[in-house]
């Protein structure tokens, strides 16, 4: 798996989804509608914690504690998401191949011990934001808006 090319599409699809749906609307984005959670902001404040519980397990804190971000608005969500992801990515580049590899054990929101390497980890943030900007595009379509492409294929022609 190439990590950084991994890490780098899961930023572009974040941020090119939030600034979508920033060029759509303020009010859609806190709009109620019908999905795993009630609106773009709340799955957008899911997905951001998530991402911090995954980065604090990498770093080999067993029981992280979810962190709540303020993502009242795109503009703060965008802030937000750019401050991770470049912590993430100075956490990423003082990996070794072998730490890449390393199983770590922690314990999942529900209490359940688990073991994982940090590269199955990366995957799951990078799988489960893509699950989740998804569901965005639902509720853009909900709405009566359109969503924007974000599959990998894309990252690839605007990258090249």
């Amino acid at each position: 798996m190439n990590i950084d090319k991994l890490f780098s599409y899961h930023q572009w699809a974040t941020l090119a989804c939030l600034e979508h749906v920033q060029t759509v609307g303020e009010e859609i984005y806190r709009k109620e509608g019908e999905n795993s959670f009630a609106s773009i902001e709340a799955t957008i404040a899911h997905v951001i914690g998530v991402e911090k519980l995954w980065l604090l397990r990498m770093n080999g804190v067993k029981k992280p504690v979810f962190e709540h971000f303020d993502v009242a608005t795109t503009e703060k969500a965008i802030d937000a998401f750019m401050l991770l992801h470049a912590e993430m990515e100075l956490y990423f580049a003082s990996l070794s191949e072998q730490q890449w590899q390393e199983v770590l054990h922690y314990q999942n929101m529900r209490g359940d011990d688990l073991s994982t390497s940090r590269e199955e980890m990366l995957f799951t943030v990078i799988n489960h934001a893509s699950y989740h900007r998804g569901q965005i595009t639902s509720f853009l379509r909900q709405f009566g808006k359109e969503g924007i492409p974000l599959d990998y294929i894309y990252y690839q022609k605007q990258n090249r």
